[in-house]
């Protein structure tokens, strides 16, 4: 789970898992921690038979999978559910018990296309990029009843997503899509932003004219993409691979270092495309 969690009661021998997040959890207090740590992740389908049989079977607890089970015949909403589940346990505080159950109480009373976006907006949050874009592209070809603003503002976090795998040309759509719906100044400083980070100087002044952009705002655009790029920290890199190149004489032994640098990289891009 990411830290060492003390557990009270017997460890499962068989773990439940967690499909969402494709983790094994083996106690009460591990369920409790993904439950606080994931709970915009959380739906409906958390509520389940099989949660409770695992309760009662491999925990060892039957008196609190027959009180999980009773709810779960009475279709309580999901705060109760979870409330229940926590209260049982005695891993979180009464603080975190209550700011989790009200968090999703307030999740359960807006929209279904609020709610899928809030998940999609979580799961990139944490770096799940790819069943991010999965949920807003799904999002986006339902048939849910979503308003404009709303619907401008799915686009404009996908557009987020497809930028941070660097798919600039896919990220410009995005945003662009999403200001013609949104609106939002954000929407079109962030296609702007786009067009400048894929250099294509063309497409950047064709939306600056389209969409009437004025020429003080498009040049706060270019200064900041410019200033960003001779950030202290891109203008020490280049000192550093300059420095390697008069240290490491040996072309072989230059272009190693150069390799692990990439392979550095590529690992960390690919860690965030996982899904």
């Amino acid at each position: 789970m990411g830290e060492l969690i003390l557990c009270s009661r017997p460890i499962a021998a068989v773990p439940y898992y967690v499909e969402e997040l494709s983790v094994n959890l083996y106690s009460l207090e591990e369920l409790s921690y993904y439950v606080f740590h994931n709970v915009y992740l959380l739906n409906a389908d958390f509520m389940s038979v099989e949660l409770c049989q695992w309760i009662g079977r491999d925990l060892g607890m039957p008196q609190l999978s027959e009180e999980m089970r009773l709810l779960l015949r009475d279709n309580v909403p999901l705060h109760i559910f979870v409330s229940k589940l926590l209260n049982a346990c005695g891993y979180l505080s009464s603080g975190e018990i209550r700011d989790t159950v009200e968090i999703i109480a307030a999740f359960e009373n807006k929209s279904d296309a609020e709610r899928k976006k809030i998940r999609a907006d979580r799961l990139l949050e944490k770096k799940r990029i790819l069943e991010a874009i999965y949920e807003y592209e799904d999002l986006l070809s339902s048939e849910d009843n979503v308003g404009e603003r709303l619907l401008g503002d799915i686009w404009h976090n996908l557009g987020t997503a497809y930028a941070r795998l660097f798919f600039f040309n896919e990220a410009a759509d995005c945003f662009k899509e999403a200001y013609r719906k949104n609106r939002r100044r954000q929407s079109l400083r962030s296609m702007l932003f786009t067009f400048r980070c894929k250099r294509d100087e063309k497409g950047f002044d064709e939306a600056v004219a389209y969409f009437q952009v004025p020429a003080e705002e498009a040049e706060i655009v270019r200064s900041e993409v410019s200033h960003i790029s001779e950030a202290r920290e891109i203008l020490r890199f280049d000192d550093e691979i300059d420095h390697m190149r008069s240290a490491y004489s040996e072309q072989n032994a230059y272009r190693s270092q150069l390799e692990s640098i990439l392979s550095r990289w590529k690992g960390e891009y690919l860690k965030i495309q996982r899904l």
